[in-house]
């Protein structure tokens, strides 16, 4: 069965320095063939989740994509959730909104730079380190059990979990 995966990325377009992470993610732990589609939206920011934009743009590429089933997965940084109340209720809205739309979430604790790298990026570096991280193969010396996880932990995330229900693992 073909697949299309729509990834809404918090990073801007001219930037995509989220997508590098979760493609060398897929690349490394899944088999892919030609009837599997994935596909960046990014939001340029995680606010701009619901925005009138995200929504046009992910129903034109269902509509366009013919070929069989799309599934829409939310890749969110969980940001100081445990610290900051308004950060946990935007999570929590965020999770919401997926749960009632029938997306999926990923998401990174505290952020995908903390995951992927071990700790936080300035904005102005995110672009260098991310393309950095692909060069030097980075994703190689990510152990599996920080991407599995099933609570949110710092440094970990739950994007295997969510991408097992619709992959096959190499």
């Amino acid at each position: 069965m073909a697949l299309q995966m729509i990834f809404c990325l918090e990073a801007n377009k001219q930037s995509a320095s989220d997508y590098v992470y979760i493609r060398d993610t897929i690349n490394r732990f899944y088999k892919l063939n030609n009837k599997i589609k994935i596909a960046p939206i990014y939001m340029n920011g995680k606010s701009n989740y619901n925005s009138t934009k995200v929504a046009r743009e992910i129903k034109r590429m269902t509509k366009d994509y013919i070929m069989g089933e799309t599934v829409v997965l939310y890749c969110i940084d969980t940001d100081a959730y445990e610290s900051n109340a308004e950060q946990a209720k935007e999570l929590d809205v965020i999770s919401s909104y997926c749960h009632n739309n029938g997306c999926e979430l990923i998401w990174f604790c505290h952020d995908i730079e903390e995951v992927y790298v071990g700790n936080k990026v300035p904005n102005n570096q995110k672009v260098k380190i991310a393309n950095g991280f692909r060069r030097s193969k980075g994703i190689e010396n990510i152990l599996e059990d920080r991407l599995l996880s099933d609570g949110k932990r710092k440094g970990y995330s739950n994007i295997l979990i969510v991408l097992d229900k619709y992959l096959g693992r190499k």
